[in-house]
């Protein structure tokens, strides 16, 4: 056996030996609160493709484009010629126009984050290739915002909180945003129903609040990828994931004409009703961190001088979830007594992600001066499962994964890009992308247009910018309520019909992403 082949036999056998890291200590979310398990489980762990400048623009399944190649397929990294290490950061910025209740607002938000940050090195060798890297990329990014301004004729947030078992039900009721339902208390009721003549009636509220979402996710890891045989490249990657993504969400209902004017809350506990309600604060917010294991194989063929194919396989994937959540509600009344009580929580889950497969296709370097790469990634959505990891929860889990079975469906991702080399020390790239929904019927679809440029700023540096910018449209609901069926009163506890008050909501994300890069050899 050839030295070169017992060196890589001996990293691939380290690599598919290393042991699987357990999870980090994180943070919770409850089954009712804002958020469905379900849709977060589907974005924890799912990979996008802002690895750096280049990759970012040029696929890297079948083409060794920048850093972050080997996340497309391991077996690219082969590619590469020489040694370098890099550092990238990254700007993402989002802006969204919301339209809800027929009143449209607008909300930005951003943030700055270590993009990638690695070293690849290519050992000298007589025959073939071989290569080894390892450093952190980021592949992930929550940066949502929405700000709603609007009067509801229709329904009040309120009308979550006497949802049976809703979690905030109690503190609800400590702070009168919700009252007892009847005379003997049987079940409860929004304060802004409370007092009618005849049960349910509503006038309608001022609501306005912004909810924002931010984090973002990425993967420590070690690749190897060597000529097999005579331009047949393989590849292996391992990696560990560690992320974390916010939810914030602050929500302000005003009795701006003072329709609710009677006096039958007991603001100083005198036995007699002496106000009614002015307005209602509610915000809450969870607090996610998750880790995992991943793991990868690749393989790529160089077809003659300019053309390769190339395919890889991501083994499906376990991440622990943790959580925290904390929620409060202020009310305060006409008189100006304010009401306020919070709760907070921990909790924990585990997602398996089903696997991934990539095929793509590139011309490298035709005529010396342009590259084209075409991929296409395929990812069963529906295939996702939670585990609460509690016998309790047992019939929780059921529901999460039959709504994700139901709800989310397979995809294919693709992606291209195009890089044209002006001179030795300067290329210009551009590139388009399409993520389907993940929705069954969806309309959701995303697209992507980014711009890359890469010059040299001495013999053994370069930098490379890129950016991206991706726009779709989607509806979302901004709070879920309970409308009860007020016919079948005098029951004690009347049928509860789960609904949402949703907006329709334009979203612009844009990405700038800048690595230097340190050829070693």
């Amino acid at each position: 056996m050839s030295s070169t082949k017992f060196i890589t036999l001996s990293l691939i056998l380290g690599i598919l030996i290393f042991p699987t890291l357990q999870s980090q200590v994180a943070y919770a979310q409850n089954a009712n609160d804002a958020l469905s398990f379900g849709n977060q489980a589907v974005n924890f762990g799912s990979q996008q493709y802002s690895f750096d400048p280049v990759t970012g623009v040029m696929p890297g399944t079948a083409y060794a484009a920048g850093f972050g190649s080997f996340l497309d397929n391991p077996a690219s990294a082969a590619l590469f010629s020489k040694s370098f290490g890099e550092f990238g950061v990254s700007f993402n910025t989002v802006n969204e126009e919301g339209l809800y209740l027929g009143n449209s607002s607008s909300l930005e938000d951003n943030q700055f984050n270590l993009s990638n940050v690695g070293m690849v090195y290519k050992f000298p060798t007589e025959r073939g290739r071989l290569v080894v890297g390892g450093g952190y990329n980021q592949h992930t990014s929550f940066n949502r915002a929405l700000g709603f301004n609007a009067r509801n004729e229709n329904s009040t947030i309120t009308d979550q909180f006497k949802i049976p078992g809703n979690t905030y039900a109690d503190i609800a009721f400590n702070t009168f945003a919700t009252d007892f339902g009847d005379e003997f208390g049987d079940w409860d009721e929004s304060i802004f129903r409370v007092g009618f003549d005849e049960p349910g009636d509503f006038l309608g509220v001022r609501q306005q609040g912004e909810i924002y979402e931010r984090g973002h996710g990425g993967e420590y890891s070690a690749f190897l990828a060597t000529e097999f045989q005579q331009n047949l490249m393989v590849g292996v990657s391992v990696g560990i994931l560690a992320g974390r993504f916010s939810y914030d969400r602050i929500f302000q209902e005003i009795d701006e004409f003072n329709d609710y004017n009677a006096d039958f809350i007991d603001s100083n506990d005198d036995g007699e009703g002496d106000t009614d309600i002015d307005n209602i604060i509610f915000s809450d917010e969870i607090e996610s961190r998750y880790s995992g294991f991943r793991g990868r194989i690749g393989a790529l063929y160089q077809i003659g001088e300019f053309l390769n194919i190339g395919g890889s396989y991501t083994l499906p994937t376990r991440i622990s979830v943790d959580e925290t959540f904390d929620a409060t509600i202020r009310s305060t009344f006409n008189n100006g007594v304010t009401f306020d009580d919070s709760i907070e929580g921990r909790f924990s889950y585990s997602v398996r992600h089903p696997s991934r497969f990539s095929i793509g296709a590139a011309l490298d370097e035709l005529g010396g001066l342009l590259s084209v790469s075409v991929s296409g990634e395929y990812v069963d959505y529906s295939a996702t499962r939670i585990d609460f990891e509690s016998d309790e929860m047992f019939e929780d889990q059921q529901i999460e994964n039959e709504f994700i079975s139901e709800t989310f469906t397979p995809v294919w991702n693709l992606r291209s890009g195009v890089a044209l080399q002006l001179n030795p020390g300067f290329t210009v790239r551009g590139g388009f992308g399409l993520s389907p929904s993940k929705f069954k019927d969806g309309n959701d679809d995303r697209y992507h247009y980014s711009l890359g440029t890469g010059f040299a700023i001495s013999r053994n540096a370069s930098f490379e910018i890129g950016a991206r910018y991706s726009t779709w449209e989607e509806n979302s609901a901004v709070y879920t309520y309970g409308d009860l069926d007020y016919s079948t009163l005098p029951d004690a506890a009347p049928p509860v019909d789960i609904r949402s008050e949703d907006a329709f909501r334009t979203v612009d994300q844009f990405q700038v992403m800048g690595t230097l890069r340190l050829r070693m050899n």
